[in-house]
């Protein structure tokens, strides 16, 4: 070792074959490694997500005034960013009327394949229905279209009432899907929104509940529509439907998404907005006319809201 190290003081090419050799190891000789397990032509260089991947443009809305609501409840937020662009009250409690089938569809969706065909035993017949005939046979799908084109109480009640652990089991899991996603606001005890003390949201969470549901294709396709008619699976039973939403055709803007009312709610309505491609959700709670709030929310967002693409 001391005659090693007495050469390469006396020898300063030593170090210059000891760096090279450095970095061949360092750098060189992995990367042949590298385009052995990855050759250039690898799907992995042209399939990476991390490669694909775009960051969402960047919402922003001017300092102007609030719209004039009727509502003391509402919520306007970017749908991909989640970024709340207008709110009041987002977080007070409130009613939330059969805007709750929304989570009654999610959980369908989440637990029952769509295909599966049920056998209708048992009528039911509180606030709106579709009338659902005794023996009839429908389709789990055909269900959740009618839950949320009509907002038919009775395809929400055959839902739940197939639940394993029947209504009761239903509606726990409903509530499981709040406390994953973190809504501490909210807590259901029916699946259709009729009044109860117990049963109650915000209009943030509602928008939580929106956010998710829209990534699911078989509800942004099925709010869209106007008109729907739902058939047993023989075909010889229809059900023509019309949907609920008033500003569905009326709005360009609207593709959706789910109204509710009863007397002690008030109106609700979720929005479903798309502004130039980008999309927004409203919320609107405890509203004396919740389809004149959420046009005014789009007229101020026309005026007011913009997007820029994102900048490092």
């Amino acid at each position: 070792m001391a005659k090693f190290l007495k050469n390469l003081k006396n020898n300063p090419f030593y170090f210059l074959i000891i760096f090279l050799i450095a970095f061949l190891n360092l750098f060189w000789l992995p990367t042949f490694s590298f385009w052995n397990i990855y050759p250039k032509n690898s799907s992995f260089l042209k399939n990476s997500g991390l490669i694909q991947y775009q960051h969402p443009s960047k919402v922003y809305s001017k300092l102007s005034p609030k719209p004039q609501l009727n509502s003391q409840h509402y919520i306007l937020l970017d749908a991909t960013t989640n970024t709340v662009i207008l709110s009041q009250n987002p977080d007070s409690k409130i009613y939330p009327a059969s805007t709750t089938k929304l989570a009654t569809a999610l959980t369908a969706l989440n637990i029952y394949p769509l295909d599966e065909v049920l056998t209708i035993n048992q009528e039911y017949t509180d606030g709106q229905v579709m009338e659902l005939k005794l023996g009839e046979k429908i389709t789990i799908r055909s269900l959740v279209d009618a839950l949320l084109v009509y907002s038919a109480n009775d395809a929400a009640f055959t839902l739940a009432n197939h639940h394993q652990k029947g209504e009761t089991g239903f509606i726990e899991e409903m509530n499981l899907i709040a406390q994953k996603y973190g809504l501490k606001n909210t807590h259901f005890t029916n699946y259709d929104g009729i009044h109860n003390e117990n049963h109650y949201s915000s209009v943030y969470d509602l928008s939580q509940i929106a956010r998710l549901a829209i990534k699911n294709p078989v509800v942004t396709k099925t709010v869209k529509q106007k008109n729907l008619t739902v058939e047993n699976v023989e075909k010889t039973i229809k059900h023509e439907l019309v949907s609920t939403n008033e500003l569905l055709g009326i709005i360009p803007e609207i593709e959706g998404l789910k109204t509710g009312w009863t007397p002690e709610a008030g109106g609700a309505f979720i929005g479903l907005i798309n502004l130039n491609g980008h999309y927004l959700i409203s919320v609107v709670a405890q509203s004396e006319d919740r389809f004149a709030d959420t046009k005014n929310i789009i007229n101020w967002a026309k005026s007011n809201v913009f997007w820029q693409p994102y900048q490092p």
